[in-house]
């Protein structure tokens, strides 16, 4: 009841002035802290927003490769992390209509992590009168009353903003969105980190080692015998196997851009000197692509890891198994991809679908 009422009350006053109106204070102080940032920025701007401040090494990949992307403009251009709500005052005050704002993208479409669409929808229901742009997203709403009343709402918040573009990064949640959301662009992409070229450079001869990337969160569907059965798969390549992970301890949170940039890097540089991936995380998978990395990914809860995998599917060096307690088509997997000799990213062809995202950076 206390989330329906909640929801009645965003759809009369607007997402923006509902956070306005809860955290004061958050408003004010935001005001005061990234006023200057604004002020400094002359003539039209890119804005780059809802920026991760949480320790997942993924998706301050995504906001490193979109940083990346829309640096490649001539406009000025401003990224900020975090709650939304900090930042309404400046928003409201100091972007004009010639700006172009951008939402960060990555996993978080639906209710299993509310607040990152809360944050999104605050700015969709201020900013009426510019272009905004959703970095590809995967999109997974389940069948509960809470969770179908919230899409609901999201709906009518995304539907009534006519400049608002859509990007999904998997095929299952494009056919999600376009269903959802009737009123806006929708266009498919891949995720982009894929978008980032050049970190396939290291010596293949020199590799040596396996890394095992698992999950250990919400999304975590392997069981403690899948687990051993992968360790002596492993173990069978080399004994010395180790456990890395695409995060640290959230008692680093929250984490700077500065901060995460440096932890996206040293990442890459890591899987660049391994001789395979074993992984059941997404960006565990599109790490290993992008470095040229042999991988073999498993899925996950939510499928996310097997439909982004079909962008993937004709690079000989990443194999795929659905089932992670399967051992002969993990070992088969393994052996495939480990008889490349070697790899090499951009000739995936990749960075021309992100062609329709790419024409909507001023």
């Amino acid at each position: 009841m206390k989330t329906k009422i909640g929801l009645l009350i965003r759809d009369i006053l607007g997402d923006a002035r509902y956070a306005s109106l809860r955290h004061p204070k958050m408003v004010r102080r935001g005001f005061r802290e990234y006023g200057s940032v604004f002020r400094g920025v002359e003539g039209p701007k890119n804005i780059l927003l809802c920026c991760p401040e949480h320790t997942n090494i993924g998706d301050q990949a995504i906001t490193l490769a979109e940083c990346r992307m829309l640096q490649q403009s001539e406009r000025p251009f401003i990224a900020l992390s975090g709650d939304t709500t900090k930042t309404l005052k400046c928003l409201e005050r100091y972007v004009s209509q010639e700006d172009v704002v951008f939402l960060h993208g990555g996993g978080n479409m639906g209710t299993l992590y509310r607040n990152e669409e809360e944050y999104r929808l605050s700015v969709i229901s201020l900013l009426k009168h510019n272009r905004i742009v959703l970095f590809p997203q995967t999109m997974s709403y389940d069948d509960t009353a809470e969770s179908q009343r919230f899409l609901r709402h999201t709906q009518r918040v995304y539907g009534a903003h006519p400049n608002l573009h859509l990007f999904a990064r998997e095929q299952v949640s494009y056919e999600r969105m376009r269903k959802a959301y009737l009123n806006n662009d929708v266009r498919l992409v891949p995720d982009i980190v894929l978008s980032v070229q050049g970190e396939d450079d290291a010596d293949f001869a020199g590799r040596h080692g396996v890394l095992l990337c698992m999950r250990n969160d919400v999304e975590k569907t392997m069981t403690d015998s899948s687990r051993q059965m992968i360790e002596q798969v492993a173990a069978g390549i080399d004994p010395e196997f180790r456990y890395t992970d695409t995060t640290v301890d959230s008692k680093y949170a929250p984490i700077s851009q500065e901060r995460g940039k440096q932890l996206v890097l040293d990442k890459w540089e890591e899987f660049k000197h391994a001789r395979l991936v074993i992984t059941d995380r997404l960006h565990g998978m599109i790490f290993s692509a992008i470095t040229g990395t042999p991988c073999v990914a498993l899925n996950n809860s939510n499928g996310k890891v097997g439909f982004e995998y079909e962008w993937l599917k004709d690079l000989p060096y990443i194999g795929f198994v659905d089932d992670a307690t399967d051992k002969k088509a993990i070992t088969e997997a393994v052996k495939a991809v480990m008889s490349v000799g070697s790899t090499d990213f951009a000739s995936s062809g990749l960075d021309q679908q992100f062609d329709p995202l790419v024409t909507l950076i001023p």
